[in-house]
């Protein structure tokens, strides 16, 4: 019988306990060490995992128990983290955003080909069963080419739960289009393509404590002539949850409310299949483990983790200055 996968896990919070709760229940891994900056934090998780908690990041990456590091800290360290991991010779899960500018996202890519190691990014969307099925409808080509997008990641927050937590700050944030709608970012490209160029719009409307826009609209034009609109942010009383792709021969809908995915043909035939079938966090990492296991490359690697990034940045600099931002 081969040994577990030994898995290092930085950062102690919300979603690194989820991620590691479901590590738990698969044979071929295991969590052997934990380490979070907030030393109750970490002393709690090791409790829960059975596991070593290191008093510096560092141990983990030195650790010859671990070979894949699970990086669930703050979007600002994330660059830090995973390259140190890297150059240690660990394979690296990176939570969402990849990074919060476009040159920490290729210094990740570089240390991943460098190393030869696997570097997968958390857009777990892609691993929602509903969203799976909406890809095959649109490879098949039973809505026909898409040409119009319309994504709502919206809702209202109340900001004094976050006080003290780094998601006031644009320097370690950005803003929603990093910290949630990065998500809906990746699955809209995935769905229609490479995007050519956004004009975009941002204001804080309701939350001065933030030092950033609470509201962001764009308008995205894909390499293919497809448009799309594109809303994010906090100051919405009436929210919504939708990513929306129209083509020539029908239309596909996700309504997160309901956890469905919806297609209707030109002729009327409709489709509905559930959003989730499989935990898709599960999904995901069983995905990363697997990559690691046969060599292959990650459906979402540092690659497609930082063509995210390079949008969510295009829609902020046209929202600053007013332009429209070219993509290359």
């Amino acid at each position: 019988m081969s040994k577990p996968l030994g898995i290092g896990v930085i950062g102690c919070g919300n979603m690194a306990t989820h991620l590691s709760n479901i590590c738990l229940k698969m044979p071929d891994v295991k969590i052997v060490a934990v380490y979070d900056s907030v030393e109750e934090q970490a002393s709690k998780m090791a409790s829960q995992m059975k596991c070593v908690r290191c008093a510096k990041a560092s141990e983990i990456f030195e650790s010859s128990d671990v070979q894949a590091v699970i990086v669930a800290t703050p979007n600002y360290t994330h660059k830090e983290y995973t390259i140190a991991a890297l150059e240690k010779g660990k394979h690296v899960f990176c939570e969402k955003p990849m990074a919060l500018r476009i040159e920490d996202c290729d210094a990740m890519v570089d240390a991943a080909e460098r190393s030869r190691l696997t570097l997968m990014v958390g857009h777990v969307m892609r691993f929602y069963s509903g969203c799976a099925f909406v890809k095959q409808v649109l490879e098949d080509g039973e809505v026909g080419r898409p040409i119009i997008g319309n994504v709502s990641r919206t809702g209202w927050v109340e900001v004094g739960a976050w006080a003290r937590s780094w998601r006031r700050s644009k320097e370690a944030c950005q803003n929603s289009l990093f910290e949630s709608a990065i998500h809906e970012i990746d699955l809209i490209r995935w769905f229609m393509g490479d995007v050519e160029s956004v004009q975009a719009y941002g204001s804080n409307f309701m939350h001065p404590e933030l030092d950033y826009d609470d509201c962001s609209l764009a308008l995205i034009r894909f390499k293919s002539g497809a448009l799309c609109t594109f809303e994010s942010g906090y100051a919405f009383r009436m929210g919504d949850h939708r990513v929306r792709v129209n083509g020539t021969e029908g239309a596909i809908n996700i309504d997160f409310g309901s956890s469905s995915a919806k297609m209707i043909t030109k002729e009327g035939h409709e489709r509905v299949e559930p959003l989730i079938t499989e935990e898709p966090y599960t999904a995901e990492l069983r995905h990363f483990f697997e990559c690691i296991k046969d060599g292959r490359r990650p459906l979402t690697d540092g690659r497609e983790g930082r063509k995210a990034v390079e949008i969510a940045e295009a829609i902020n600099r046209s929202a600053e200055t007013g332009k429209s931002i070219r993509i290359e």
